[in-house]
């Protein structure tokens, strides 16, 4: 009985990832030996004993063997802000599905085992695989130990192993129940957006453990998050605030909400000729799909070098919006942490590769706002907000307003199903 129903609830698991798969799940290198990066970040948080876990997997150049920026990584950051990782400057033996999301690596195989070359069971890894994962939208495993060639950059590492093992049953990906959504407009396929972003599932819920150094986690229906970038290297300057285990702020009771704001100074080469600031907020809330972007919304923030982020985005009531009853919004984020909470992480970067070039903490705290016509209609807090600020210079505070040139507002705008354009030969580019 107990098999019969873990093959269920697995069944149901994957049916809904299919349902809820977004664009750009696939893995985008090409085969070229052109400058390329693509990484994944999977979050689980458990908000009883306010504890995050992110599971942060890339590769770098695989279609060049003389970069120095060749690579695979896989980065852990943990409790209180802790850190491992694990890297290799060979891709020979890193795996990802073209179409879906599904993706691995084998660091260092057991006696006796062999590299593996796409999902298997969690018997069969165990068997094969010393040191490495396998991760797609229902399952993710996987075992390190901070060993061999370190990358660029000096980050404290706070245990020497980590070990993973956890279903997930999406939720909610990036989008309503009828469709989902290229997080950054289906422009986001063209060269001149880098790095493109998609966020894969902004909502799920995850079973199993995590053994972090000498301490076991095991949870339950523990919110997960996941989200991608690719492309040649991160923005110029960015910020980041994620969360998805709220509390009502007037009843303290448990709210199914899931926030996304992010904000970015990026360069367009061939279109500007200088950098642009984009940013936006994205909610899904009580099976609502909110996304306030520069498309059609006043995007603004204030974003202290460290510590607090302020972020606001307004759609008048007579704006153009794509779906009835989805003007006259306005949302305010407040995230806060204390000065010394937070860890540096590495990205990939287009010079040093894999480096430190961002700080982020599990120790944040967050209020969401949102109001309908002037109607607050949601008020949530939350003690398990991850931020991030990356890139620079951040020696002073960053107000920023996003605001679409208009050659990238109409492509933005342009009403464009790239699950249907991006088919056959084009599929790479989705």
């Amino acid at each position: 009985g107990r098999r019969r129903g873990g093959r269920r609830l697995a069944r149901a698991a994957q049916s809904s990832a299919e349902e809820l798969r977004t664009p750009h799940s696939g893995y985008h290198y090409t085969g070229l030996s052109d400058r390329f990066f693509e990484g994944w970040y999977f979050r689980v948080t458990i908000p009883e004993i306010r504890k995050s876990f992110a599971f942060i997997y890339s590769v770098e150049d695989p279609g060049n063997p003389n970069s120095k920026q060749r690579g695979v990584g896989v980065q852990v950051m943990g409790p209180s802000d802790g850190y491992v990782t694990q890297y290799t400057k060979s891709t020979d033996r890193f795996w990802a599905d073209p179409y879906s999301l599904a993706l691995g690596t084998t660091l260092q195989t057991k006696p006796f085992g062999t590299p593996l070359t796409g999902m298997t069971s969690a018997e069969e890894f165990d068997g094969s695989v010393k040191y490495g994962f396998q991760t797609n939208s229902t399952w993710n495993q996987g075992s390190i130990r901070s060993v061999g060639v370190v990358p660029p950059g000096s980050i404290r590492e706070t245990v020497d192993t980590c070990r993973w093992a956890y279903n997930t049953t999406p939720t909610q990906g990036w989008g309503d129940a009828q469709k989902q959504e290229a997080t950054a407009g289906w422009a986001a396929v063209l060269p001149i957006f880098e790095p493109h972003w998609q966020v894969l599932m902004a909502n799920g819920k995850a079973d199993g453990w995590i053994e972090w150094g000498d301490e076991r986690y095991e949870f339950k229906n523990a919110p997960t998050y996941a989200e991608k970038n690719w492309g040649k290297g991160f923005p110029a300057k960015w910020f980041w605030v994620q969360c998805n285990a709220f509390k009502n702020t007037e009843t303290e009771e448990d709210t199914e909400l899931s926030l996304t704001a992010v904000g970015a100074l990026r360069e367009l080469p061939g279109i500007s000729e200088s950098l642009e600031e984009v940013g936006m907020i994205g909610l899904h809330y009580d099976g609502d799909f909110i996304a306030l972007t520069p498309r059609d919304s006043i995007v603004t923030w204030t974003v202290d070098e460290w510590g607090r982020w302020e972020i606001q985005a307004e759609r008048s009531a007579d704006a153009n919006s794509d779906t009835d009853g989805d003007s006259g919004l306005r949302a305010e984020v407040l995230a806060t942490c204390a000065p010394r909470a937070g860890t540096p992480l590495r990205a990939p970067t287009p010079t040093n590769g894999l480096f430190p070039v961002c700080k982020d903490t599990f120790e944040g705290h967050v209020r969401v706002r949102l109001w309908k016509d002037d109607s607050l209609v949601l008020d949530a807090t939350s003690d398990n907000a991850g931020l991030e600020i990356g890139g620079g210079p951040w020696d002073e505070r960053w107000r920023g307003k996003a605001e679409l040139t208009p050659v990238v507002r109409a492509l933005w705008s342009a009403p464009v199903d790239i699950e249907r354009v991006f088919e056959g030969p084009l599929a790479s580019l989705r």
